[in-house]
């Protein structure tokens, strides 16, 4: 990519090189606007969350909404389950990319205790399946007919469940997933979604 934006400025015109999964301020501002819906839609109907879970990987999600919940002022935890760093790796990573987005939008410093991410459920290696990440994959399909892909949104909800089995959510807490799609990818992996390839421990 950068040699051909260096071979577009060559002619006079300027290139723009999105980065890997779209994680820079631009694309983080996204997520913010995401942030403002989600609110408005609570609020439209009433409801209230304890938690909302997240995808964080190469942080452009999990940036862009730790400032938008930041800057919306919404208090309760947004939890980043790491789906290729476990969270001492992946949090400063985070917390760059969301104050970036919070300078770009001119509000203020984004605290550090903001940013919050679980690791654990990403392992042997992102893109790689595991156990965890099969049973919810299947689990969403029986149970609530929603698809969720193997390298990102499955092991995200296996994180979640994990963090429910493990009480980490107080009894009929009420947790929002964020659900930022993949199902392209699920064909890609259907021999170990349908168990008939062994995904690794």
């Amino acid at each position: 990519m950068s040699k051909i934006a260096q071979d577009v400025a060559s002619l006079g015109r300027q290139g723009y090189i999105i980065p890997g999964g779209g994680s820079n301020a631009i694309g983080g501002l996204g997520y913010v606007a995401c942030v403002q819906e989600m609110q408005q839609q609570w609020f439209d109907m009433g409801v209230a969350f304890d938690a909302v879970v997240v995808g964080s990987g190469s942080s452009g999600t999990h940036g862009g909404m730790a400032a938008g919940f930041w800057g919306n002022s919404i208090k309760i935890p947004l939890i980043g389950i790491g789906v290729s760093r476990d969270p001492a790796d992946q949090e400063p990573l985070v917390l760059k990319e969301a104050q970036a987005v919070a300078d770009l939008l001119g509000i203020g410093k984004v605290p550090r205790e903001a940013v919050k991410s679980v690791g654990g459920f990403w392992q042997p290696k992102y893109s790689v399946p595991n156990k965890k990440m099969v049973e919810a994959v299947q689990m969403l399909a029986r149970t609530e007919g929603i698809p969720l892909d193997p390298v990102y949104t499955g092991k995200i909800m296996a994180g979640l469940i994990g963090l429910a089995r493990q009480g980490f959510f107080k009894p009929n807490a009420k947790v929002l997933f964020m659900h930022t799609g993949g199902l392209p990818s699920l064909d890609v992996y259907q021999d170990v979604v349908l168990g008939r390839t062994a995904a690794q421990d």
